[in-house]
């Protein structure tokens, strides 16, 4: 086992990970063979947690052990090691709907913080394959069905206020990771936090300005707000490319380490934004040889019909299964009532997509000028280049945050990002 002098459990490694799996009757079966016969091999990105990919005759599974802190890091940055704990529960209570868009957990062990997940082969971090110019022509109906039945039967729309009481008490203590959101996305990007980073000294000028803005500032502040009190669904709560896994015909939602009761638009709006980073990303990554002006079509194309699909899907899933204490049936009985809640549907998806705008707008100011940055943009190595695609993803970002009630449906969204791509992106293509 690995040596972690902070840590007060056993760290696994490739060498101790075989013989705790064999323990286990039902993964050993899933694996086949004998531990001997079994391949493990470190797959996580080096960053927060350890997670493990094992190969054995029969099949293969997935591991994730947590620390108490930030891997990467070290104990000087604490980090509860219970995420995984609210992962399961996540993976469990989404998997009650949308069992084939999460990978079906397999087991959980509160004293090792480790949770065994089933191994997605054949699936690539989706991230990855946008950065390297891939489209996924199934991702908008796989992800707006997924949206939609993850927050709406998790919500007071499908379930009675006891039940969702429940639920919300599973998730009510995630207290430490809710807190890296509310910093993160909501709080440090708009002072001179010490974490903070840019693409410097091209961008200092937008950040000067960002957090002298007070009208931002407020709108984000609005924002926070919905975040702290506003527990409409059980979200995944950090629902971007890079918890996501792909192939042409899969999509899988993966890490829900973040999961809390919150606003819908949190995870619909910060979806939206790293589609739209990696819109105006390809900008700087076009060659002459390797054009990326259709991949861009198809990310634009995409943002409409993740959100498109959402919302029918949402739509059908209340009109059918509205059975909460939202709207008791037993208003709407009558013809009358029937259209009044029609009207009442299209009015709170409305309400809705507002929402969904400003979370947007937030997720890509927090990836530009925060802690945590994404491979779109800085796998940009040309310092310029970059700059001057963030800057376009910023003009589009100040919008969404200050006048998102501008936007009356998401192919406006669309169009502004294309003419905020050009007029200050550029064209690197040629």
């Amino acid at each position: 086992m690995a040596d972690h002098e902070d840590v007060d459990y056993p760290v696994l490694d490739e060498r101790s990970l075989p013989a705790y799996l064999a323990r286990m009757p039902e993964v050993a079966s899933r694996l086949g063979g004998a531990p001997a016969d079994w391949v493990v091999q470190e797959i996580g990105d080096g960053n927060v947690n350890f997670v493990f990919a094992v190969r054995g005759p029969g099949g293969d599974v997935c591991v994730k052990q947590a620390l108490p802190y930030v891997r990467a890091v070290g104990a000087e940055w604490p980090l509860t090691p219970e995420r995984t704990s609210f992962e399961y529960r996540a993976l469990l209570e989404h998997g009650r709907y949308v069992a084939g868009r999460v990978p079906k957990p397999l087991h959980y062990d509160p004293h090792l913080r480790l949770l065994i997940v089933e191994y997605l082969g054949g699936l690539t971090v989706m991230r990855h394959g946008l950065v390297a110019g891939a489209c996924y022509p199934n991702f908008a109906e796989h992800i707006g069905s997924y949206l939609a039945q993850s927050l709406f039967f998790t919500s007071d729309l499908a379930l009675a206020g006891p039940d969702k009481r429940i639920l919300m008490s599973l998730f009510h203590t995630n207290t430490e990771m809710c807190q890296i959101m509310e910093d993160m996305v909501f709080t440090e990007p708009y002072w001179d936090h010490p974490r903070n980073r840019c693409t410097s000294p091209q961008l200092d000028d937008e950040r000067y300005q960002l957090q002298r803005d007070s009208r931002l500032k407020i709108a984000v502040a609005r924002l926070k707000t919905q975040y702290l009190a506003n527990a409409e669904a059980l979200i995944h709560g950090d629902l971007h490319t890079g918890s996501i896994m792909v192939s042409l015909d899969d999509t899988r939602v993966i890490d829900q380490e973040f999961a809390c009761y919150g606003p819908m638009g949190f995870d619909v709006g910060t979806l939206l934004a790293h589609l739209l980073i990696n819109y105006f990303a390809q900008i700087g990554h076009g060659t002459p040889k390797d054009p990326r002006s259709k991949q861009q079509e198809w990310l634009l194309e995409t943002v409409v019909e993740v959100w498109t699909n959402f919302r029918l899907h949402f739509c059908a899933f209340w009109e059918t299964s509205g059975a909460g204490d939202a709207y008791p049936s037993l208003f709407f009985a009558d013809p009358v009532g029937q259209t009044a809640l029609a009207e009442e549907r299209e009015s709170y998806l409305d309400r809705l997509f507002i929402d969904t705008l400003g979370f947007c707008g937030a997720e890509i100011i927090r990836r530009i000028f925060g802690f945590a940055h994404t491979a779109d943009f800085d796998t940009i190595t040309d310092p310029d280049r970059r700059a001057s695609c963030e800057r376009s993803a910023i003009r589009m970002a100040h919008q969404l945050l200050v006048g998102p009630s501008q936007y009356q449906t998401i192919t406006a969204v669309t169009v502004a990002a294309r003419k905020f791509g050009e007029q200050f992106g550029g064209d690197y293509n040629k």
